[in-house]
């Protein structure tokens, strides 16, 4: 079987990663996110803070929501963690297990992940060297890769994360397009 080919891959699953493929699809943007649901908020029993959930929502269930939303909106999800990334001609050859990807722009979306991060060259910084270093539009060190949510050292909170991915999607966005942006309803 022949490779499959994406104009972004994400690597992750939460909230970050789930916005910011929500946002892509909803521009006609080919995106797939590779996850196999282990998000740390799967574990929170209760998430207050989350605006639109008076009575407050578990954090699985934020994250069921979030991705049967980024389903309707025509995400491919790989249910397999990414095992390498590597720049390949203009773009990235991804492997998860024995299958092969391809894309022009690479997220990195998940905390977990910094052996994908060191795999591009990407350096670790901050507390625990754990953390990568992003412009205001997400773009790390290496051009096309992005990086959303916690791995970029913003505060562990979905409300967050999910406004960070959605920035970040805007922006990438914007540059496959060549021109400016905005996702409303109609």
């Amino acid at each position: 079987m022949g490779e499959s080919q994406f104009d972004v891959i994400v690597a992750g699953g939460g909230m970050a990663g789930l916005s910011c493929a929500l946002f892509l699809a909803r521009a006609q943007v080919r995106v797939a996110l590779f996850d196999q649901q282990q998000s740390s908020l799967r574990r929170v029993e209760r998430v207050n803070n989350y605006l639109g959930f008076p009575e407050g929502i578990s954090g699985g269930e934020l994250l069921d929501r979030g991705r049967r939303q980024a389903e309707r909106f025509g995400v491919t999800f790989v249910d397999a963690d990414v095992t390498t990334i590597a720049a390949r001609d203009g773009g990235f050859a991804v492997t998860a297990g024995a299958s092969s990807y391809a894309c022009t722009y690479v997220v990195v979306a998940s905390n977990k992940r910094t052996d994908l991060a060191t795999q591009l060259g990407l350096p670790l910084g901050g507390f625990g060297n754990k953390f990568v270093s992003v412009d205001e539009q997400g773009q790390t060190a290496v051009p096309g890769v992005y990086a959303v949510g916690r791995i970029t050292g913003h505060p562990s909170q979905a409300v967050i994360s999910a406004g960070d991915g959605a920035k970040t999607a805007i922006g990438l966005i914007q540059k496959i397009r060549g021109g400016y942006y905005i996702d409303h309803d109609t």
